[in-house]
């Protein structure tokens, strides 16, 4: 019996029983992102009271530049989870691809409100630098413990971003559960020992980590805006997989982007060969599909022509 050559690009009967629907473990997890991010913001309200009243009391330099950054963050959070909330709906007449790219449009905000909060507090810092204001060291330890409670609630919650936007908002928590941790050791440093100058330096150093990683989001959601090639798929290969399936004679046009960092779209215009009919094209067909799905791509828009 005679072997198809297609076969090396279909899915085994059992693994198309365990195979899920991408599109579906997409919305899941755009719901759950939805869910995170809210859960983030909500905290973060109530971290902005117990903030307020920690750096009336205790004037440290670094406790009001995480005030003034927590007023920044209230804002972007509330902005992510809208458009989290809005990346959910379906396509419709309007947005015929869906609205997953607000999600990305939540990204780009969240981190460009959350970079210009941040230049404004390192200016502010450095103008500290040969002024320092001696804190209460002990109040900055209470305020740091809890601080880092509430913190360390939203990054667990957070822990597996999927889409860009709840990337930004991690990264962003994770630099101020790190600022906060500082913050306790410099807290107990200034009981013993006077140097003011650290609650500064501190304050600096945080604010630079947080623009320097929130800024290749930015970056990175950017590029996706541009529609750059997706780099978790390999085009030479692709490339040389689909000119070996049986009937295809060449690629004319190849465009290759993704919609949100997690759905890749093909589309492809094909050369077929002369001899062929038309249950062949629906077998190549088939065949595309089975093997753009193995290489990570959600949506594949096909074209065949003949010579």
């Amino acid at each position: 019996m005679k072997e198809d050559k297609n076969d090396n690009f279909k899915l085994s009967d059992e693994k198309e029983v365990l195979k899920l629907d991408d599109s579906h473990i997409h919305d899941f997890e755009y719901h759950k992102a939805a869910k995170n991010i809210s859960f983030a913001f909500f905290l973060n309200i109530i971290f902005m009271f117990v903030v307020a009243v920690g750096a009336i009391y205790t004037n440290s330099m670094a406790i009001l530049a995480d005030l003034l950054h927590g007023l920044s963050d209230t804002i972007a959070l509330g902005f992510s989870w809208i458009f989290q909330r809005f990346s959910e709906k379906e396509e419709d007449e309007k947005f015929t691809y869906g609205y997953r790219r607000f999600s990305l449009l939540g990204a780009i905000i969240t981190s460009s409100i959350v970079i210009i909060g941040s230049v404004l507090i390192l200016l502010e810092s450095f103008s500290r630098i040969f002024a320092p204001v001696e804190p209460h060291a002990s109040g900055m330890v209470l305020v740091a413990i809890f601080a880092i409670f509430l913190k360390a609630l939203s990054v667990w919650k957070l822990r597996d971003s999927r889409t860009l936007n709840e990337r930004a908002v991690s990264i962003h928590l994770i630099g101020d559960l790190m600022g906060w941790i500082a913050l306790l050791g410099v807290g107990v440093i200034l009981i013993f020992f006077n140097i003011p100058i650290l609650d500064v330096l501190l304050s600096i150093a945080i604010t630079i980590w947080m623009i320097y990683n929130l800024a290749k989001t930015l970056f990175y959601s950017f590029k996706i805006l541009l529609l750059e090639a997706p780099g978790n798929v390999n085009q030479d290969i692709l490339k040389r997989d689909i000119l070996s399936i049986e009937g295809i004679d060449d690629i004319v046009k190849f465009y290759l982007w993704s919609l949100d960092n997690q759905k890749n779209v093909l589309t492809v215009k094909i050369n077929l060969k002369d001899d062929l009919k038309v249950s062949d094209t629906e077998k190549i067909k088939k065949s595309l599909n089975n093997l753009c799905s193995l290489h990570g791509i959600e949506d594949i828009n096909i074209e065949f022509i003949k010579k």
